[in-house]
């Protein structure tokens, strides 16, 4: 099909008599990138199953509204808006209490990868020993190129992964968490399969107040959940405030303990470090039936202070190159005195102009004090600067906005979707494996391959293989390392 016959057909599947994006959109010019909208939505669009004005804990399980009878191949306000509700939706249903960020979440519960797997130990297994309550216990920093990200304090980012009990499940009870089992499972000729979530059957819709039943939204939640996957980025917060200038708005925070093996540390010995950690970014990936649903429906967030906008950012689906960064991502300006605000990730040393997210060389080590992260001789490592290479979609920018305002006066007000990818077309050439958008990154998660032409979340995962050569349905969950 044509890539104008897919926009005419994107476009017909649109409802007639639906407004038009704000057109009026102006800069924030303290930050550069976002746009800003002065239009409100329904409260309808905020709990999945209407029962609450604001966000609530019903997390939505699909995304009725889309269509699989229509193909599309770019982003459209219209089509984009059900995606972008079903991510802030499910965001804020696992972190609630949303006004009480000091409590557990529900997403606390959930076992991590180490837990999950036998192969994946911790570094210093007696950091387990007494950990205290409420405290998250994190020993990865690597991402999963490879890199290692420091910020501007000079401490690692330290990352975790999180499964829901529908996907735990499925991975124990097809013997999926030994690598014998993963084996014998690629044996058996059976594909791998993560369920599948679905609303229960019902006639109710949740009306919108101001237009009418014509444009209700139906439900996406309650019902049975489908598997869900959490990835998180976490920063340490330094511990002097004086040396490393905070940043403009607060985080997410919890208590930690980093768990350390001998050859990690500079001294040669395994170490337990407590700290206090502020969520920087997250992936929510969650199975539907809906859109595509055995693709996946792909949630990307990140604190606001993490980075600027690249200088020469572009559009999530630039379809029209497939070296879409020949020179790589650009910093936007040089220092601070520039009008640049204060950022986790970007300190303006490497020059107006100049390529960024260049990773960190060197075998770095773990110091026993902030900042940690120093080079072989114990000399503090010198931070990259990182810059957001693509852009947000307006309508995204939209939802981020009305979302923010929404938890006004909670820390959550400080976070923002970077973007929902889902499966929206056969795939194909300039297409990829059809995912919506083209393009989707995150700067902490995937800092330092941004501007390759396979920066895509769904993209990328849809080569994803088990450690016994079978496909895991877009996971390398099931290819854990040694």
């Amino acid at each position: 099909m044509s890539v104008m016959l897919g926009l005419a057909i994107l476009l017909l599947s649109m409802p007639f008599g639906a407004h038009a994006q704000n057109a009026a959109l102006s800069a924030n010019p303290a930050r550069g990138e976002i746009p800003v909208f002065v239009e409100d939505y329904d409260t309808a669009e905020f709990c999945s199953d209407g029962s609450d004005a604001g966000p609530c804990t019903v997390a939505p399980v699909d995304v009725p509204e889309f269509d699989a009878n229509f193909i599309y191949r770019f982003l459209a306000y219209h089509a984009q808006r059900p995606f972008d509700r079903f991510s802030w939706q499910a965001f804020t249903s696992l972190m609630a209490p949303l006004d009480e960020p000091e409590k557990p979440a529900l997403w606390q519960s959930f076992p991590t990868q180490r837990d999950l797997f036998s192969e994946v130990g911790y570094p210093n297994p007696a950091c387990a020993d007494d950990l205290p309550d409420g405290y998250l216990l994190l020993a990865s920093y690597l991402q999963t190129t490879g890199d290692i990200l420091v910020d501007q304090a000079g401490n690692f980012v330290l990352y975790e992964t999180r499964i829901n009990p529908v996907a735990t499940s499925y991975i124990r009870e097809n013997g999926l968490d030994t690598r014998a089992g993963r084996t014998a499972f690629a044996n058996s000729g059976k594909p791998i399969a993560f369920p599948l979530g679905q609303v229960s059957p019902t006639d109710r819709v949740i009306e919108k107040t101001d237009e009418g039943a014509e444009n209700a939204i139906p439900p996406a939640g309650p019902g049975d959940m489908g598997a869900q996957l959490l990835k998180f980025a976490w920063r340490i917060l330094p511990d002097d405030a004086a040396a490393a200038p905070s940043v403009p708005h607060g985080y997410y925070t919890r208590p930690a303990r980093i768990s350390l093996g001998a050859d990690q540390t500079l001294d040669g010995r395994p170490a337990c470090l407590d700290v206090t950690v502020g969520l920087v970014g997250m992936h929510l990936v969650q199975r539907v039936t809906s859109g595509n649903g055995d693709r996946w429906v792909w949630s990307s967030f990140e604190h606001i202070d993490n980075v600027p906008l690249a200088a020469n950012a572009r559009r999530p689906n630039s379809i029209i190159t497939d070296t879409p960064f020949a020179e790589g991502c650009l910093a936007p300006a040089s220092k601070t005195s520039e009008g640049l605000p204060v950022y986790a990730f970007y300190g303006g040393k490497t020059g107006k102009g100049h390529v960024a997210n260049d990773p960190t060389p060197g075998d770095l080590k773990w110091a026993d004090r902030q900042p940690f992260a120093r080079d072989p001789s114990g000399k503090p490592v010198v931070s990259p600067d990182i810059v957001r290479c693509w852009r947000l979609f307006s309508g995204t920018a939209e939802a981020n906005f009305v979302w923010q305002r929404k938890l006004d006066g909670t820390v959550w007000q400080n976070y923002m979707l970077l973007g929902t990818q889902w499966i929206g077309n056969p795939g194909g050439a300039t297409f990829g494996v059809g995912e919506v958008p083209r393009y989707l990154t995150n700067s902490v998660l995937e800092s330092f391959m941004q501007h390759q032409s396979d920066a895509t979340c769904l993209g990328c995962h849809s080569r994803a293989l088990t450690d016994a050569g079978q496909p895991s349905n877009f996971t390398f969950l099931l290819n854990p390392p040694s």
